[in-house]
């Protein structure tokens, strides 16, 4: 009997969240000066616009924090004896372990962290790119699947490089 082990998204969505900062910092830098060029409303003008802006750049970050902090709180994967239980938000799945009637390294594309695909119940699965600690995960699953599962050759040894 293996413990249960629970896997998290982390590090890799907040990266990917620094980088929306900084590409929302120079679309809202931008729009400043597009409007200051354009003078629509001559009243505002100087330090009242610079506070508009800075105002909508605190309220998009504050939104996109929090948008982050809820994804990453409320989802999941944790490995029981039985199966695959997957939570995201509201939404729950369990994937049991007899299910999975194959295992492969697919072809790596720009989002694609760790392309290691499963067949189930003849549809394929991905685990969620996002997740810390997804080579070590995906070891966890080809160990728990192997009587089950057509694995292919040479997969744990790509796994293995990774970790």
């Amino acid at each position: 009997m293996k413990k249960n082990q629970t896997y998290r998204i982390g590090k890799r969505l907040l990266l990917f969240r620094n980088i929306f900062y900084l590409m929302a910092t120079f679309v809202v830098v931008t729009f400043y000066f597009i409007y200051d060029y354009l003078n629509i409303l001559p009243g505002l003008k100087g330090a009242p616009l610079v506070a508009v802006f800075i105002l909508a750049e605190a309220v998009i970050l504050v939104a996109a924090n929090a948008w982050c902090r809820q994804v990453m709180a409320k989802s999941s994967y944790t490995l029981t004896d039985e199966a695959l239980e997957i939570t995201m938000g509201t939404n729950h799945q369990s994937l049991p372990w007899k299910d999975f009637t194959r295992a492969y390294y697919g072809m790596p594309d720009f989002t694609t962290k760790c392309p290691v695909f499963y067949e189930v119940k003849g549809r394929t699965f991905r685990p969620n790119q996002y997740l810390d600690e997804v080579w070590q995960m995906n070891r966890e699953i080809v160990r728990r699947i192997e009587p089950y599962a057509e694995i292919e050759e040479g997969l744990m040894r790509k796994i293995e490089a990774f970790i």
